[in-house]
């Protein structure tokens, strides 16, 4: 950030420090949300095919992803539906977040709830987050920039990203 005649604010940014910023706005949202997750309900319920043990894997962890703000119910035939997901969320993003997700859950590695949530929300927030290329307006950008001028839990994503850098 550089003031120029003490008038203008300059901010120079790289697409994935923005990235970087608003990943950490929303999972600090959905995090602090403690299962209240803001959910919208799809006009359109999003169908997603698994693998048999990706199917099991998420319909024993249906819990996580209702305290993460998704509505996922047993589809049959080894797919699940979702019927709600986080406002934040794209419609494009849910069947491979569930996927994705699965395959988690198959690891093993997350064993302890509260990892798993965690998990969910890092990539809720990640897949949510302004992407390259996505246009912004200048009054958005504004909001975005004050917003993180003014919160100093912004300053690294959920993966550690550096979000802010002063020359």
């Amino acid at each position: 950030i550089m003031y120029l005649l003490m008038t203008y604010v300059v901010v120079e940014s790289k697409q994935h420090q923005m990235h970087a910023a608003h990943e950490r706005m929303i999972f600090n949202e959905i995090s602090k949300a403690k299962g209240n997750v803001n959910s919208q309900l799809l006009l359109s319920p999003v169908a997603v095919t698994l693998s048999g043990r990706e199917h099991s894997a998420v319909i024993d962890n249906l819990d996580i992803f209702s305290q993460c703000g998704y509505l996922v119910e047993d589809f049959g035939a080894s797919s699940v539906i979702v019927r709600e997901c986080p406002v934040e969320l794209g419609r494009e993003d849910i069947s491979s977040l569930i996927t994705e997700m699965a395959g988690q859950l198959l690891k093993g590695n997350m064993n302890p709830v509260p990892e798993k949530l965690d998990w969910l929300y890092h990539s809720t927030a990640c897949r949510a987050a302004v992407k390259a290329g996505d246009k912004t307006n200048i009054l958005e950008m504004t909001s975005f920039v004050k917003r993180i001028l003014e919160d100093d839990e912004i300053r690294y994503c959920p993966h550690g990203r550096p979000v802010v850098y002063e020359l």
